[in-house]
């Protein structure tokens, strides 16, 4: 999402845990907020937030926003409404075209996946599991590469 915003000319501000502040801040951010140690309202009013979190970090988002803004969730249908904007549930649809472009991105190198394991179809319940945490996406192998 990072990159994908930034190439379209938003300023962004990143957040996360601090080992994720290098990779979030390479992937476009201009800012970095760690949840750890900043405060979210340190931000002041932003147009747009995209939540993958939930919970109190998406209660403490809704506050930001500013008149018409948006706060968009795939972590949980929202609990919350902002009081200047709107809250919306995000739910990922296929979609041929929009696969298409994010593949010519790939390919031409406007997006940089970041994989953060690779492991077995058959290593993939625990790779999945709770409490597993891994700085970028897993990639389940299902074939052998050789």
């Amino acid at each position: 999402m990072v990159q994908l915003a930034h190439e379209a000319g938003a300023r962004v501000i990143g957040s996360g845990r601090t080992d994720h502040k290098d990779t979030v801040l390479d992937l476009g951010a201009s800012t970095f907020l760690d949840l750890q140690q900043d405060r979210l309202e340190e931000v002041g009013e932003v147009d747009v937030v995209f939540d993958v979190i939930g919970g109190e970090v998406l209660r403490r988002s809704a506050r930001l926003m500013r008149p018409g803004g948006a706060l968009i969730t795939i972590a949980e249908p929202p609990q919350v409404q902002p009081e200047h904007g709107r809250a919306i549930f995000f739910v990922v649809e296929p979609d041929r075209a929009g696969l298409v472009a994010l593949e010519h991105r790939l390919r031409d190198g406007r997006l940089r996946p970041i994989v953060g394991a690779v492991c077995s179809l058959a290593e993939a319940p625990s790779a999945f599991g709770p409490g597993r945490r891994t700085r970028g996406k897993t990639v389940v192998a299902i074939a052998d590469a050789n």
